[in-house]
């Protein structure tokens, strides 16, 4: 499963809560990988070159929470109009937990791993340096 673009896991209750500079944003095919911080506990912004960026996050086993994809800022809900889809997976199987296009806010489930991917599917390989994501 490919991941893209910013996203922000945000907890219903708050933020997940992540060690500093310890996200890092990778772009589809795992060549590019961005530590940078953008604003409000964001990684990004993403480069160019790639459709597809990914973030794989620490979360509470069962806890209902939201995958989103943020502008370059890290503050923002990302602009939906150049975003694909929304998808997050078990790193640990890549067994899909949930999927949505046209948006950029995803809600799921934690899984009993503790562990997510979140990744962003844009619709073009240069839309990446207008996001960032936030775990």
């Amino acid at each position: 499963m490919r991941f893209s673009t910013l996203v922000a896991l945000i907890a219903s209750t708050g933020l997940v809560a992540a060690t500093p500079g310890s996200l890092v944003a990778r772009s589809g095919d795992g060549s590019v990988e961005l530590a940078k911080r953008s604003g409000c506990g964001s990684t990004g912004p993403l480069g160019t070159g790639h459709y597809i960026w990914w973030i794989t996050a620490p979360c509470k086993a069962g806890t209902q929470m939201t995958c989103q994809v943020t502008d370059r800022t890290g503050c923002l809900p990302g602009d939906t109009s150049k975003i694909g889809s929304v998808e997050v997976d078990n790193p640990g199987d890549t067994q899909q937990i949930a999927k949505k296009s046209g948006t950029n806010t995803l809600a799921f489930t934690c899984p009993p791993g503790g562990q997510v991917r979140c990744q962003a599917n844009f619709n073009d390989n240069d839309d990446g340096p207008g996001y960032s994501l936030r775990g």
